[in-house]
């Protein structure tokens, strides 16, 4: 499997954030707008054993989030939490060679990312009144604004190639990601696909996305418990709600006995939907870090 990159260069606000297991959802769709069903369903057949493709969450353009690991394992000064949890960007290379104390904040890396609440008002369009008594009735919904974001993408390309990935992203940009794409939410444009190859051996990684992390030989692992709460797109007829999936965040730190080979770690899940060939990305992109004393 090739490692690949690009920058998602927002053109709206979105009302979803882009995580990896849902961005991966998303893309499952634009394959059968792009392609067809029977394309879709041939690339999920195996998913279960060998996934052909594994996708990160958006992160600040040339960085990724800092470990999720004690302040103490960090190295950083324990009498500075505040100013600890605003330093939370790295380059690659800073990652995997555990210079963590040179992460940067938000303002640091010029990046900007605006969670607001939009107030609307809910109408009945049989009565054209906005409940039974015709009283104001407002709810409000989460939107964020951001500068450009790198998503990382794991990619089989004897099942899929980044042709094709570049055409299935091409459509996604095209019909929207996520919440209220057809009110405008969630355009964007984006960069070529750049390969990224990382040779460092090791027996400790970083997390790119939430992942299952059960059936996993670890020694140890650092996180943040994550819990989906799922729910179909694409307009189908059915039970829009899935069964909530628990899952360790990105930045996850996972520690193995010895060197461990493969450029992902985790599982698919099945069985949280009524419809029966639902998959869920439980994978998630793995970064190699140097050794270090834990």
């Amino acid at each position: 499997m090739k490692l690949y990159k690009t920058t998602f260069i927002p053109t709206s606000n979105f009302a979803t954030t882009l995580k990896g297991d849902t961005l991966f959802g998303q893309i499952c769709w634009a394959i059968r707008y792009t392609f067809g069903n029977d394309k879709l369903e041939a690339l999920l057949l195996n998913y279960e054993t060998k996934p052909f493709l594994v996708v990160s969450d958006g992160f600040a353009k040339g960085y990724l989030p800092k470990p999720s690991l004690p302040s103490n394992l960090l190295g950083e000064n324990s009498d500075l939490k505040k100013e600890n949890r605003k330093k939370i960007w790295l380059t690659i290379e800073e990652l995997q060679n555990a210079e963590f104390l040179k992460a940067r904040t938000n303002e640091d890396v010029n990046y900007i990312n605006n969670s607001f609440s939009v107030v609307k008002n809910s109408l009945n369009y049989k009565t054209f009144t906005t409940d039974e008594s015709g009283k104001f009735s407002p709810y409000s919904e989460q939107e964020n604004s951001f500068t450009p974001k790198d998503i990382y993408f794991l990619l089989d390309e004897e099942k899929f190639s980044i042709q094709e990935l570049n055409q299935t992203i091409k459509t996604l940009s095209l019909i929207g990601y996520g919440k209220n794409s057809s009110i405008g939410k969630g355009f964007f444009d984006f960069f070529d696909f750049e390969e990224i190859k990382l040779n460092l051996q090791s027996n400790i990684f970083m997390t790119l996305s939430p992942f299952v992390l059960s059936n996993q030989d670890f020694k140890d692992s650092f996180y943040e418990p994550f819990t989906r709460f799922g729910k179909h797109g694409g307009g189908l007829n059915a039970n829009p709600f899935k069964k909530p999936i628990l899952m360790a965040n990105t930045s996850c730190v996972v520690i193995f006995e010895s060197n461990y080979d493969k450029p992902y770690i985790g599982k698919s899940v099945k069985g949280h939907s009524s419809i029966e060939n639902t998959v869920h990305q439980g994978y998630s992109i793995i970064i190699p870090i140097k050794d270090l004393n834990i």
